[in-house]
């Protein structure tokens, strides 16, 4: 029993940051980003709506590409894209499952980072560099 909750603290410890501090899995802070709300074309509603459908098409194992292309095609402006990003918040991920012991939270560029092969994250990576959000 000791030695599985000595694995659990060693997995969740290599997880966490590189040797530098840094994580190559976890997508770069937007806390200093503000959201220019003139440049909004969705609501806050929207917004939720949009990220617990995000949500929902990468949880659990299998990803559903589709919904989340989708998605991203109604999202206009760098600001809307925030604010899904704002309402995602950030979640347990572990594989593709809630784990709440295991799991590390992500924000949705973390979560997509994770889920959408690099086919996917090459069809979506121009719309992000446009908006100047790390992918």
């Amino acid at each position: 029993m000791v030695a599985i909750g000595v694995g659990i603290i060693l997995v969740k410890r290599m997880l966490k940051k590189n040797p530098d501090g840094t994580s190559t899995r976890t997508a770069p802070s937007l806390k200093e980003t503000h959201i220019q709300k003139n440049n909004l074309t969705i609501t806050t509603s929207d917004a939720a709506l949009f990220a617990n459908t995000l949500y929902g098409a990468m949880l659990d194992f299998g990803t559903d590409e589709k919904t989340i292309f989708s998605i991203l095609d109604k999202i206009k402006t760098k600001d809307d894209m925030l604010l899904v990003i704002k309402a995602f918040g950030m979640k347990m991920y572990l594989w593709g499952s809630r784990a709440a012991f295991l799991g590390q939270n992500y924000n949705l560029i973390g979560w997509f980072r994770f889920e959408l092969g690099t086919k996917e994250i090459a069809q979506i990576k121009p719309k992000f560099d446009e908006w100047g959000i790390p992918l």
